[in-house]
């Protein structure tokens, strides 16, 4: 369901019933190439060209070093870019074979945040990175993507905790929505999977510590 609704949002689907409105205006009436316009998806799984680390992430736009150094830094990306060996303009290799997963999503995300979408769309778009690296994203995004409206699929609490409005779907159907504190007083099914999420982590680490 999660990726369905990313997909809808995008208008890469429409609905069979229904309708998407995004700032109450029918996805089905903009014109073909509008939304890629003003909207940008980033998935888990990334793509990236045989060229440097510019060309994956202006796509031949012209666009400044700063520009480009701005969005790396947005995304989390600046400081292993520096370490290249001509940082930028680095060559990363088909599919990006010389880079880790993360610094491939990495530099999705900064794709994406140098073009400054009014509608962000990550689809688990940060989970080959730390925790820590994912909450920093999230921090700059809110820093400097002030008009930017960012829809978040995510696993970890700790991220899911941070949004504004939080879907909770169930069954392929959205169920309840609202901020953490107002799903966990209300929602029993989002209580149940936040408890199965905490009692898990609790397991692993008691399982480590064990292991020590």
């Amino acid at each position: 369901g999660k990726s369905t609704l990313t997909n809808l949002m995008m208008r890469l689907v429409d609905p069979d019933t229904g309708v998407v409105l995004v700032d109450d205006v029918d996805l089905r009436s903009v014109r073909r190439g509008g939304i890629s316009e003003v909207a940008a998806l980033v998935a888990q799984q990334t793509f990236m060209f045989d060229d440097t680390v510019r060309g994956n992430i202006t796509l031949g736009v012209e666009r400044t070093d700063e520009e480009v150094w701005e969005a790396l830094r947005v995304a989390q990306g600046d400081g292993f870019v520096a370490h290249l060996a001509s940082g930028i303009d680095t060559r990363v290799g088909e599919r990006g074979a010389s880079l880790s997963g993360g610094q491939r999503q990495r530099i999705a995300l900064a794709r994406a945040v140098i073009r400054e979408p009014q509608l962000l769309i990550l689809d688990d778009a940060t989970s080959a990175v730390d925790p820590s690296v994912e909450q920093a994203i999230l921090g700059a995004l809110r820093e400097s993507a002030a008009g930017t409206t960012v829809l978040v699929v995510a696993y970890r609490m700790a991220t899911i905790a941070l949004a504004d409005d939080i879907i909770y779907l169930e069954g392929g159907r959205v169920v309840d929505h609202g901020t953490h504190a107002e799903l966990l007083g209300r929602c029993v099914g989002y209580q149940r999977l936040v408890t199965a999420y905490a009692r898990e982590a609790a397991e692993r680490a008691a399982a480590a510590a064990d292991e020590e």
